[in-house]
């Protein structure tokens, strides 16, 4: 039996999973959800154009539809990560597996209220954070505990950053502060 996953968005970085599960060989997409339904559809005809499944997902036109869904056993929600604790808890509270994007929540205490919603509920959580499950990561690990090489470590510090257009900041809901 195929795991059936819904969609909380037609966000860009859910392309990548659609074909993650599409790929996997024991998943399937069953339903995409957005606030708007021809988004839904666009989302979907775009996506089985490159990775088809042998029956297209449902397009829906909103979050609680996909919720409600009884051919759905896991949802993926790549919404703005201020949006997500709602829709982690919703989703929980209907008995659906989640994957949710990175980062999980805005504060600790928001991603600790979605997991206990998750384990009350006697669902699966987990979160998009790629990286945690390459081997690359042990290597990493090897090397920062090798004191012979690096000394005692006191203080690793990192940063992050991409190149934008200028109209990103204005255009792209990922620079919206509050979201």
């Amino acid at each position: 039996m195929n795991l059936r996953w819904g969609f909380l968005s037609t966000a860009s970085i859910a392309r990548k999973n659609w074909k993650g599960i599409w790929h996997s060989g024991n998943s399937v997409v069953t339903a995409v959800a957005s606030r708007d339904l021809n988004r839904s559809r666009e989302f979907i005809a775009n996506s089985q154009k490159e990775n088809p499944f042998d029956t297209a997902p449902a397009a829906l036109g909103s979050y609680e539809e996909l919720i409600a869904s009884p051919n759905v056993d896991a949802i993926y929600i790549p919404i703005p990560t201020a949006l997500r604790k709602e829709w982690v808890v919703r989703a929980a509270e209907a008995g659906k597996h989640v994957l949710c994007e990175k980062p999980c929540g805005s504060t600790v205490a928001d991603v600790r209220e979605m997991v206990e919603a998750c384990r009350r509920h006697r669902v699966q959580f987990m979160d998009g954070v790629m990286f945690m499950h390459n081997p690359r990561l042990t290597h990493l690990r090897a090397a920062l505990d090798d004191q012979a090489a690096l000394g005692n470590l006191k203080r690793i510090t990192s940063h992050f950053s991409f190149f934008s257009t200028g109209d990103f900041r204005l255009a792209n809901i990922r620079s919206n502060a509050s979201l």
